[in-house]
């Protein structure tokens, strides 16, 4: 009560929200992330000079960050950090131009927020949890198997490539030979032994690749699983993905994870064939302007 008997209202309107290019903020990203501020400093994105990462700031603390990549396929895709609600939209409305997003499923605040600020939901990934076990799965005859410590590194780019074709949300992937090497032979997420390559004779014709576990991640992660069309139908798949498996049968890997188009019934009975649960999933939204 005021003193003259009238009732003192305090305003709860929020602060403006301001939207700033990420310049070094490290202390301020790590206390709302959660995630320790050293982790964010080694992660390799935040040194990479063709990356840029916008934060949301309300009265002087981080309330959301988004990452946007031009991946190789040509696509803008943004990658929102832990956001509070109401900062999606700004955070958007700093990538100017045609974007992609990718949510969780179960984001509902998320994927109100991006629908509101002119996204359109285009296409739904299931994430799979696939127990670390040996698998019978023979290599079909004329096909050979081997590490991705024996490959090199074009005709790999190129197989890449045209498996990512074949790929619901990756189609139009460009080979870009300094990117793939970093992502590939020299990420500390590869692992050759966990990459399996087909060969049919000189000729690269399919993969399966596990990656090490990203840091906070418990498992690692099953990538991109893929073979040529004229080699289908023949159980390559099947047996490429049973030799990634092979060498974490026996260590502490219990699991590894997957994702996979909703609408890919293939895909879906082959990692069924392996155990696999269906643990969530992502929504793409796709901004046009």
């Amino acid at each position: 009560m005021a003193g003259n008997g009238s009732i003192g209202v305090v305003s709860l309107a929020r602060m403006p929200i301001k939207v700033t290019s990420f310049a070094g903020q490290f202390a301020a990203l790590a206390a709302w992330t959660g995630e320790p501020e050293e982790q964010l400093r080694a992660e390799e994105d935040y040194h990479a000079q063709d990356r840029e990462h916008w934060l949301a700031w309300e009265d002087g603390r981080v309330v959301g960050a988004v990452h946007p990549w031009r991946s190789p396929d040509g696509r803008m895709r943004l990658y929102f950090d832990k956001c509070r609600g109401d900062a999606y939209a700004p955070l958007a409305a700093a990538i100017g131009g045609e974007c992609y997003a990718t949510v969780d499923a179960a984001d509902s605040p998320a994927l109100l927020a991006l629908t509101q600020a002119g996204f359109t939901q285009t296409r739904r990934e299931d994430e799979y949890e696939i127990p670390v076990a040996r698998v019978l799965a023979p290599v079909p005859a004329g096909i050979d198997v081997v590490t991705a410590d024996k490959t090199e590194l074009e005709p790999l780019m190129l197989l890449d490539c045209a498996i990512r074709a074949d790929i619901p949300g990756a189609e139009g992937w460009q080979p870009d030979p300094v990117w793939f090497r970093e992502e590939t032979y020299d990420s500390p997420y590869f692992d050759p032994q966990t990459y399996r390559v087909a060969l049919a004779g000189r000729d690269y014709v399919g993969l399966a690749r596990i990656w090490r576990p990203l840091p906070g991640h418990r498992y690692g992660r099953l990538g991109c699983v893929g073979v040529l069309a004229g080699y289908r139908r023949r159980g390559l798949a099947r047996a490429l993905i049973a030799q990634a498996l092979e060498p974490l049968a026996g260590t502490a890997a219990a699991a590894v994870t997957a994702e996979a188009d909703a609408s890919d019934a293939a895909a879906h009975r082959l990692l069924a064939s392996f155990g696999a649960r269906i643990t969530g999933g992502t929504i793409e939204l796709h901004r046009a302007m």
